[in-house]
């Protein structure tokens, strides 16, 4: 079996968009905050949607995310844009979704695109697969 880091290089290589970055403390609920899901930055939204949030208005779609190549989720994309929020997230994991747990802070969160609807993720969560990703990629 492939190992996780070698099947998200190829998703990677393959999809039509990737997203990366680090979960933060707040991501893994391990601050206690009442923020639901993986905050993504607004430069990074076009793997979100195809136009982004207008504030005023929150906006919403739902798709498939297969993880790890083993288990997959209805999960829903979201634009925050009533009262003062303005953000975007990655919510409804659904019961027992195992890396929104404190010990995944800091663990590398991959989320690629292969169809409007259909997207592979991956949490890379040891130094070793974080940097042959990286290597892979020649991002430092």
């Amino acid at each position: 079996m492939e190992s996780f880091v070698t099947q998200a290089i190829q998703s990677a290589l393959h999809g039509k968009r990737t997203f990366c970055k680090f979960l933060s403390a707040n991501d893994t609920g391990l601050t206690g905050g009442h923020q639901a899901g993986i905050y993504i930055s607004k430069p990074s939204i076009a793997i979100l949607f195809p136009e982004p949030g207008k504030k005023g208005e929150n906006k919403q779609r739902w798709v498939k995310i297969r993880w790890q190549d083993d288990f997959e989720t209805d999960t829903r994309f979201i634009y925050y844009g009533k009262g003062t929020r303005n953000e975007y997230r990655i919510t409804n994991f659904g019961r027992g979704f195992p890396f929104l747990k404190p010990e995944y802070t800091g663990a590398l969160f991959i989320l690629t695109q292969l169809t409007e609807e259909d997207y592979r993720g991956y949490v890379l969560n040891t130094e070793d697969d974080i940097n042959l990703f990286f290597d892979t990629f020649d991002f430092f």
